[in-house]
This record gives C-alpha cells, sequence and structure tokens, in this order.
C-alpha cells in the first residue's frame, strides 16, 4: 500500500468487520455475500443477476449457520 494511503482510506476499509452471510440464489445459480443491515435487524440482499430479494431475520436465538441458500 502506497505511504500516502492510510487503512481507512482503502476501498475494502468500509466493509472490514461489517457482518455478513453467505447465500446461494438458486434462481439464477450464483452466490454472493449479504449484509446485515444497519438497525442489526436482518440481513438484505438482491441476486446479483436478476434483482431477486431476500431478507434473513436476525432472531433472538440466532443460528451458527454461515451460508443458505434462496430457493
Amino acid at each position: 500500500m502506497p505511504e500516502w494511503m492510510d487503512e481507512e482510506s482503502t476501498p475494502d476499509s468500509r466493509l472490514a468487520g461489517r457482518p455478513w452471510v453467505g447465500v446461494r440464489f438458486d434462481c439464477c445459480g450464483v452466490y454472493c455475500r449479504v449484509y446485515k443491515r444497519a438497525d442489526g435487524l436482518a440481513y438484505e440482499g438482491r441476486c446479483p443477476r436478476c434483482g431477486r430479494q431476500v431478507r434473513l431475520r436476525v432472531g433472538p436465538d440466532g443460528t451458527a449457520a454461515r451460508f443458505f441458500v434462496a430457493e
């Protein structure tokens, strides 16, 4: 990294530490990360090909799963 660029100004530093889960969209056979909303109540995202929406609510009991399939 160039000396004039600090860690906070790199493009990937904005997403560092931001919670995400992996989702495979069966509609188009693609995988992507879905990030947690700022209010922390759900993970929301879209299929990168067709735009189909997915919403995973965050519940009180939670789950240890990190990867999901949107059928």
